[in-house]
């Protein structure tokens, strides 16, 4: 731990600060003699210095008891970062992409014959940021699709392609503003829970609303196929979004 603080040039002092304990707690924690601190000071510990739980465990000797109320914090900060926050990003940067290239799309959003919401619903039918997802063991023999599926068989769920289907989605997304019954945030018992998607939501309006108000001029500062896609199977998200916009300027008070 201690190497670690050195090498981001950070005093005890400065680590103290940034986590929210006391000097001396660092020093102990360096020196091995805090066996349980709390779950929450671990975690943002491991934020601050960028080494994983488990090796802050093994370096400070936390008990069984801290390393295991850790393990559950580290695996619900997995699932925080995996499945809401890109998520949620790409879903605001998927809009942003279609609003600047899709002169359809662009003048319903900037013209005010669609609501953000509506915008952002319309995207989970298009361009969902959630494309597959890591999937579901069979639990009995079935037939899905014409597919024979046997008992134990790992199934791969299509979110964007169920999204696609034209027995489901026939024709145009002309009512994709305002129908709901996309697969994008799964579906049943095993969907996003709620309220996650309510709070996606409302982060994802707000930054696109927010940015239509303050810089309307928004320009794509690239060629549409220039965009560069993350590589992924599971996630569809953009590496940059580059942009020109006319600079707000700041009025003093």
């Amino acid at each position: 731990m201690r190497s670690a603080r050195e090498s981001l040039h950070l005093t005890q002092a400065e680590l103290a600060r940034r986590v929210g304990i006391s000097r001396a707690a660092v020093a102990e924690l360096e020196a091995g003699r805090i066996q349980q601190p709390r779950a929450a000071v671990f975690a943002r510990l491991s934020a601050v210095l960028g080494i994983p739980a488990a090796i802050l465990l093994a370096a400070t000797g936390v008990g069984e008891a801290g390393a295991a109320s850790l393990a559950g914090i580290e695996s619900d900060e997995l699932v925080v970062m995996a499945a809401a926050q890109q998520p949620t990003a790409n879903w605001i940067g998927n809009t942003l992409r279609l609003m600047l290239i899709d002169d359809q799309f662009s003048l319903t959003l900037q013209g005010g014959r669609s609501s953000a919401s509506q915008a952002l619903n319309e995207v989970l039918w298009k361009d969902t940021p959630t494309q597959n997802f890591i999937g579901r063991y069979a639990v009995q023999d079935c037939e899905l699709g014409g597919r024979r599926i046997r008992q134990g068989d790992l199934l791969v769920l299509g979110l964007a392609a169920a999204n696609a289907d034209p027995q489901v989605h026939p024709g145009s997304f002309a009512d994709s503003g305002i129908n709901r019954a996309h697969m994008s945030f799964g579906h049943g018992e095993h969907g996003c829970p709620f309220p996650a998607p309510e709070l996606a939501e409302v982060i994802a309006r707000t930054a696109v609303e927010v940015l239509l108000d303050r810089i309307p001029d928004v320009q794509l500062a690239v060629a549409p196929d220039d965009l560069q896609w993350r590589p992924s199977l599971w996630m569809r998200g953009l590496f940059a979004l580059p942009v020109r916009f006319t600079p707000v300027t700041r009025l003093s008070r």
